[in-house]
């Protein structure tokens, strides 16, 4: 599902470009491997970052690779000639029962335990990994955009249309009315309490926001609260942190461009980020596009864009958050879901991009991590990522589900 964009153009340029630079990627690193040399590849311009081999990311280089777990090209483990090694020193292909034709496209991942994993795809399935392999369990019929697990164990999909659908325990599917057309995006459920006895938040294009708080109508299925920050808004993801509801996406009404809000129970506040297309002292968002959040109470919260990463910093004694730029290379534009991101704690974070570039945030540094035995950019686009903790990450997009290689030595 992609939706039109001006930047389109500039899109598939930027893919052309990066197409051309793995190749070139690739060469450089024969000719590395004949001189018993590093891989090294031409700096560009991808929103303030470099890619390997560019001296100014020389943590990024070598990461994963100068800790003796592997080096860039390093053949694996399997010891067979001409058989590819499914893992690099920081993640592992699983294999997918990808359909005739050969799309499946996993927008959404949700990971309640080890050897337990869930995702859907814009072509409606839901699927299960079982600690070996990845099956079809279900089919929607229209496109899904995201999954969760609540605190039940209750497994909720959400996508095309309005459509919400649930599973306690992960069986038997079922539609939950939502009251609205507009397709839903995300979902995430917040913490509990006399007040909030479920606290499940949903959001949606042309600005929906639906919350349920356990009230259920006549027939037993549950009842939404709306209500929106702006109508104006195309709603791309919601993080859930406490009682706190952050959500995420882009403005089509001054001011244009990335839109991030806080929601609470006071109502909801637009955050002013500098997201480093400041013109002078304004806060210049235009053409911007935050398709992911997270954030750690609200001393920590992180947004992904089109042009990069923004974090905004608070502490108890200045509790008004500071934004910053972060290095990233830059996402496509018009990509619902471009990127996304997740982590355990604000000292270990994960960021996917449309790219198929993964970093890692370790509390002072943002890293890539090897997705290409040869450390060159991975073509599948990487849609999602989720897990159960450190050591137990997933990562899923076009045809593809990474699962971190911890065996291996996956960087930390």
């Amino acid at each position: 599902m992609i939706r039109t964009n001006l930047r389109a153009m500039g899109t598939r340029g930027a893919l052309l470009l990066v197409a051309g630079c793995s190749a070139a990627a690739l060469l450089l690193f024969a000719c590395a491997n004949d001189g018993g040399q590093a891989p090294e590849s031409t700096p560009q311009d991808d929103g303030g970052a470099t890619v390997p081999g560019d001296a100014s990311r020389a943590d990024d280089v070598l990461d994963g690779a100068a800790d003796g777990n592997g080096e860039p090209g390093d053949a694996g483990d399997s010891g067979d000639a001409g058989i590819e090694d499914p893992c690099t020193v920081d993640w592992c292909k699983t294999p997918l029962p990808i359909p005739d034709g050969g799309k499946l496209t996993l927008v959404g991942v949700w990971v309640p335990g080890p050897n337990d994993a869930w995702a859907v795809s814009e072509e409606g399935l839901v699927l299960r990994w079982n600690g070996t392999l990845w099956s079809v369990v279900w089919d929607a019929g229209k496109p899904l955009y995201n999954v969760w697990g609540d605190h039940e164990g209750t497994l909720w999909a959400v996508g095309g249309q309005g459509s919400i659908f649930h599973a306690p325990g992960g069986t038997n599917w079922t539609a939950i009315p939502s009251g609205v057309t507009t397709d839903l995006m995300g979902i995430c459920e917040g913490a509990r309490d006399a007040q909030h006895p479920r606290n499940i938040s949903i959001v949606g294009w042309s600005g929906t926001v639906l919350r349920w708080n356990g009230d259920t109508g006549a027939d037993g299925k549950p009842s939404w609260a709306t209500s929106t920050p702006g109508a104006s808004l195309q709603l791309h993801d919601v993080w859930c942190a406490g009682f706190d509801v952050w959500v995420s996406g882009y403005s089509g009404a001054a001011p244009f461009g990335g839109a991030l809000f806080l929601g609470s129970d006071a109502g909801w506040e637009r955050q002013s980020v500098m997201n480093g297309k400041e013109r002078d002292s304004e806060d210049y968002q235009w053409g911007e596009t935050f398709s992911s959040v997270w954030a750690h109470e609200r001393q920590n919260v992180w947004a992904r864009g089109e042009v990069g990463i923004t974090r905004g910093t608070a502490s108890l004694a200045d509790p008004a958050l500071k934004w910053s730029r972060e290095r990233s290379v830059t996402d496509g534009y018009g990509v619902k879901r471009a990127s996304d991101i997740w982590g355990t704690g604000p000292n270990d974070l994960w960021f996917v991009s449309s790219v198929g570039r993964i970093h890692h945030w370790n509390g002072s540094t943002l890293a890539i991590t090897a997705t290409t035995n040869t450390w060159d950019v991975l073509a599948n686009n990487l849609r999602a990522v989720s897990g159960s903790g450190p050591d137990d990450v997933w990562v899923v997009g076009d045809n593809i589900a990474l699962h971190r290689n911890v065996k291996k030595g996956a960087q930390k």
